[in-house]
């Protein structure tokens, strides 16, 4: 379950994440001692590399709970929710960085035969959620690496852009020995993932209309027991609990960023009952979309 940590406003962003050709952003952000929420929950289409850089937060991704202190950092796979939160009893300032960017142009420059890189992205695999803490030593050169892009973040892009691009493959190329390569190595038939994947984007794409479990199956061209299975071992949720997490993401950025009906809402992200919709919309996000829309 998601849950909606102290009711911190959460869309799926409307900021893209890139300038002109960049296909990445720079962020840096300074919280005040009086503040509580360092991060509001919210999610996007990009990955991110988030880096502490003074105070310690309590960081969220999904259902997972992080502590992350002064030059520790999280990597966040496309399309999480995530958001952080001052720790209990801490009154110190906070500043911490971001590196929000796309995949899909680092991808393109491979093969398919070279897609174990990139597999389990598109699954939405929490297991893809990596934490590198500044403890371990392990960890160094992926964190030498984001600080050294981080040091861009005040320069002209067309005079680094390159340079920044050729980083982040570095950053991959670590994250991938670290922890993605077993990840993916732990997913088994990739031939498998792909077919799952036709599914997802279908409902990505289509999860406004009523989708059914044969159709879901057919895409993937597998019967649907199987197709259930295999869909919840890869993503820990069977197919309509996924679905319905698309559409609540969905109605989450409407409330936020519309004053349609509820109802209304409801209906153009796929609901055609508003019980059924107001009780899965509380399941996920801890609150009622009332409650939700009033935190905007």
């Amino acid at each position: 379950m998601i849950t909606m940590r102290n009711r911190i406003p959460s869309h799926t962003e409307n900021i893209i994440h890139k300038t002109g050709s960049s296909p990445f952003s720079l962020h840096h952000t300074i919280i005040k001692p009086d503040l509580n929420n360092a991060l509001y929950l919210h999610c996007h289409p990009e990955a991110e590399f988030f880096i502490m850089e003074k105070g310690k937060v309590d960081f969220y991704v999904e259902t997972g709970h992080y502590r992350l202190k002064e030059g520790d950092a999280v990597f966040i796979p496309p399309g999480m929710l995530h958001n952080a939160v001052r720790c209990e009893g801490d009154r110190k300032l906070i500043k911490f960085s971001a590196i929000v960017f796309s995949t899909e142009p680092m991808e393109r420059c491979f093969p398919s035969a070279s897609s174990p890189y990139f597999e389990g992205l598109g699954l939405h695999r929490p297991e893809c959620i990596y934490t590198a803490m500044s403890g371990e030593n392990k960890n160094k050169k992926l964190l030498s690496v984001i600080r050294e892009i981080l040091r861009y973040r005040k320069k002209d892009v067309t005079s680094c852009e390159l340079t920044i691009q050729g980083l982040l493959f570095v950053c991959w190329q670590e994250l991938y020995n670290l922890h993605l390569s077993k990840i993916n190595s732990a997913t088994g038939d990739n031939a498998l993932s792909k077919d799952l994947l036709r599914s997802m984007d279908y409902m990505q794409m289509h999860y406004a209309e009523p989708l059914s479990l044969k159709q879901l199956s057919e895409i993937s061209c597998y019967s649907e027991s199987y197709y259930c299975h295999s869909f919840h071992d890869y993503t820990g949720a069977t197919p309509f609990e996924y679905l319905n997490r698309i559409r609540i993401v969905k109605a989450c950025e409407l409330l936020s960023t519309t004053d349609k009906k509820i109802t209304y809402i409801a209906s153009l992200v796929g609901f055609n009952n508003i019980s059924y919709f107001n009780r899965t919309f509380t399941k996920v996000m801890g609150a009622t979309p009332s409650a939700y829309r009033r935190t905007k």
